[in-house]
């Protein structure tokens, strides 16, 4: 049998090892960190078309809240459009990122997974036979026959691969967010309502509990350096993050005001070009260590997680180590490459602009949505389904499967 070592346990690392499981093949999961990290994001319906495949889609319910839809409103409180977030009956959710990579990581470890944290890896090694040894700052070592990298947009592993590699860049972007239940808000069920401000973006989710999911984003000059917000209290961010709504609607600043935790500050970062090549004798990359995009997609999640499902899927069929991570990427790439101009245009919109440019893009957003964000131009991104039953072929490009179907199954 092979062993796979898999760097990072976020959330695509332990969904790969369980459909690597699946498929025959050992797989050992090393975390750098002790305690998993992580604030909230919404993992959309394709996303959780890969966790239904795990039959993990209904734990992920239970603790995020489910999203059908979305509605776009103007720095005036005036509604400019809506979009839908389903695809037939899977919905998308927002849902706590920790909770999130903690059920999937329960369910690897429930199936006989071991996942060592602590880990941070140090150097890779291949062997005259071809397989990998993992060497990791603690001075212990792993041995496995290839070596997969889901450690996140500043991976280590594509660091040692290819170190000639520009790596992340800065988005201009910062972000906090929290999450308020003593707020009363009225909201249409199943809905994340996104709001062009003043001088930032705000975003909300009301479950049906009541509880708010929030979100902001701002724009910043220059890229942060490490430890910038390290300091702030939470009643200092509190008083920042309610200020920069001083001049939108009262609704935003209570919600920001009545939370009950308020997320530190994190800087967006993305890979503006993917690698030359995801993969270099027995290690490949996986997630945002191959293409990091922007969280303003609301994708980069269920990339992942298709990754984690068509890399084990090409791994199962295809015998050549080499062979198949060419498949893999052969697969990803363009969708994901494609997926990152989404981004973009997210972040695009997010940024403080002058009263004409607002103007302008309240009138442009309903526009551009109907023509270019209604249900049937944005089926490539939510109806994308991988059938784990079907046989990948060698040598299979985006180009020739059925990835290219407006309803795609691979």
């Amino acid at each position: 049998m092979k062993k796979a070592l898999i760097i990072g346990c976020g959330i695509a690392g332990p969904a790969l090892a369980l459909f690597l499981k699946r498929a025959g093949i050992e797989a050992e999961i090393y975390e750098a960190r002790e305690v998993a990290e992580g604030f909230a994001l919404s993992l959309s319906c394709n996303g959780v078309g890969v966790l239904q495949e795990l039959g993990l889609d209904g734990p992920v319910f239970a603790e995020g809240s489910a999203v059908t839809g979305w509605q776009m409103w103007s720095q005036k409180g005036k509604q400019l459009v809506e979009g839908i977030l389903a695809d037939g009956e899977i919905k998308s959710v927002f849902i706590k990122r920790v909770p999130l990579g903690l059920i999937i990581a329960d369910e690897a470890e429930r199936q006989g997974i071991k996942i060592w944290r602590g880990k941070k890896l140090q150097s890779i090694e291949t062997t005259s036979t071809g397989s990998v040894i993992a060497t990791f700052q603690d001075g212990t070592t792993a041995h496995g026959d290839f070596l997969v990298g889901a450690d996140g947009v500043h991976s280590r592993t594509r660091q040692l691969i290819d170190p000639t590699f520009s790596g992340a860049v800065f988005t201009g972007l910062m972000n906090s967010g929290g999450y308020t239940s003593t707020v009363k808000v009225s909201s249409p069920p199943e809905t994340i309502h996104f709001n062009f401000c003043k001088r930032a973006f705000f975003g909300y989710h009301v479950s049906q509990t009541g509880y708010i999911y929030w979100f902001v984003n701002w724009s910043l000059v220059d890229e942060p350096k490490r430890g910038t917000f390290d300091g702030m209290t939470e009643r200092e961010r509190r008083e920042q993050l309610s200020g920069l709504f001083s001049k939108d609607r009262p609704l935003i600043r209570e919600i920001i005001q009545g939370a009950e935790e308020i997320f530190p500050y994190f800087a967006s970062y993305a890979l503006s070009t993917q690698p030359a090549s995801w993969h270099k004798g027995p290690v490949v990359l996986l997630g945002d260590a191959a293409h990091a995009i922007s969280p303003s997609s609301g994708q980069g999640a269920s990339m992942a997680l298709e990754d984690a499902a068509i890399l084990a899927k090409c791994l199962r069929d295809i015998p050549a180590l080499e062979q198949a991570f060419a498949t893999y990427e052969q697969l990803r790439r363009e969708r994901t490459a494609r997926m990152f101009k989404v981004g973009e245009q997210g972040d695009a919109g997010k940024h403080a602009v002058r009263p004409m440019q607002q103007w302008f893009r309240d009138l442009m957003t309903p526009i551009f949505v109907k023509l270019f964000a209604n249900p049937k131009a944005s089926r490539w991104m939510y109806a994308y389904r991988i059938d784990w039953d079907r046989p990948i072929v060698p040598g299979t490009s985006a180009s020739s499967d059925s990835e290219k179907a407006t309803s795609a199954s691979v």
